[in-house]
């Protein structure tokens, strides 16, 4: 069962739902550019860095949004013949481990936003767009967001070890 999200989580979500019409746009250019290339027979250079930028935003945020509500593809087969409290203790190393591996993704991930931003990196394409500094800050916002959502996740499934459980 999935619990509800706590506040924390639910901000997530309606950021992460609101976000996600980023997608549409990508569709929406990407029509534009192949009725260009393909009607007029005037390519855009513009097109493919944009939706591969749009693209690679909105999947970053996607990745909050899961996390919020857990759900995240697991392999439950071994875990849903577990009883209750094994159950608990599971998810509780779980997402000790989790946090772990989140804190450190966070720390590499601002640090190569910090490199990024500092050296003003662009994409080297014909648009040459400062789109790497703009990810890669994304990027680490969105570890930290998920490490910080990973923390509250972590007060719960203690919470539910005790069997204190709201």
């Amino acid at each position: 069962m999935t619990p509800r999200p706590d506040p924390f989580g639910r901000a997530i979500q309606f950021i992460g739902r609101h976000t996600s019409v980023v997608f549409l746009v990508v569709v929406a250019i990407t029509a534009y550019e192949v009725v260009m290339r393909y009607v007029f027979e005037a390519p855009t250079i513009w097109v493919h860095e944009i939706t591969v930028l749009l693209a690679a935003a909105a999947f970053v945020i996607g990745g909050p949004l899961v996390h919020a509500s857990r759900g995240h593809i697991a392999i439950s087969y071994f875990f849903e013949r577990m009883p209750a409290r094994w159950q608990r203790f599971v998810r509780l190393f779980n997402t000790f481990a989790t946090l772990v591996c989140l804190v450190i993704l966070s720390y590499a991930a601002i640090d190569q936003a910090a490199v990024s931003l500092r050296d003003m990196e662009t994409s080297g394409t014909a648009l040459n767009l400062p789109s790497p500094p703009f990810l890669k800050t994304l990027f680490a916002v969105a570890c930290v967001v998920l490490a910080l959502q990973t923390f509250v996740h972590l007060v719960q499934d203690i919470a539910a070890l005790r069997g204190d459980d709201r």
